[in-house]
């Protein structure tokens, strides 16, 4: 049977010393432990002290400086544009149903600040930016928006740009996703903010109720 000699040492002044050669083997490294950190006392919420704020500005509708809108090239005369030949064939052009244009409307007549919220990430996640400039115009897509459906060919009637020309398909096109994009978010914000769309939903009710009272009576003076 082998018999395997445990190895003692000594602690000199920190140092780790084995008696039988001398030889320092370590150190001991030692530092006062660290007082722990007081307390931070948070505060406590406040029931019904909170009111709500709605910061007061909108998008310019003006077209806005540091937007630019990429230029479409034009194929050479006696060309054929095979691409859009192949549109006609393709599928019917996408048209969303905007379920909330009435409270979108109200929001944006009120100056709800969230909107422009949704609409600037929009178009910096859709339309992306180059050069530090903004792909699509904000104002473009608030616009869309607004509308009850949402298509190419609505976007290309509703929106002009600068001497009433018309934005190109591909411009219209990035529009309508930005837009949906955009909607998407307001319609989730609304979702788990019901206060906000009960106030909304309040007003859109209010002015249809009114719209059809004003209907009624011109029919009634119609009548006579």
């Amino acid at each position: 049977m082998q018999h395997i000699a445990r190895m003692r040492t000594h602690n000199i002044d920190g140092f780790i010393v084995d008696p039988a050669t001398g030889q320092v083997l370590g150190s001991y490294t030692t530092h006062s432990l660290a007082l722990a950190p007081a307390p931070y006392d948070y505060p406590s919420p406040q029931a019904c002290k909170t009111s709500a704020v709605y910061l007061n500005f909108e998008l310019d509708p003006a077209p806005r400086s540091d937007v630019t809108e990429a230029q479409v090239e034009g194929l050479p005369d006696g060309v054929i544009d095979l691409d859009a030949q192949r549109a006609k064939r393709g599928p019917k052009p996408k048209v969303k149903s905007n379920r909330i244009a009435s409270l979108l409307k109200v929001a944006h007549t009120e100056h709800r600040g969230w909107m422009d919220d949704f609409v600037f990430g929009g178009c910096a996640t859709v339309g992306l930016v180059s050069n530090g400039k903004l792909n699509v115009s904000p104002s473009h897509v608030l616009r869309t928006c607004l509308l009850d459906e949402i298509s190419v060919e609505v976007v290309k009637r509703v929106i002009r740009l600068e001497g009433l020309r018309t934005i190109s398909d591909q411009q219209a096109r990035r529009v309508c996703q930005c837009a949906r994009l955009a909607i998407g978010g307001m319609e989730l914000y609304l979702e788990r903010n019901p206060n906000v769309l009960q106030q909304l939903q309040y007003e859109v009710d209010f002015a249809e109720s009114y719209d059809a009272d004003s209907a009624d009576v011109l029919q009634e003076l119609a009548g006579f």
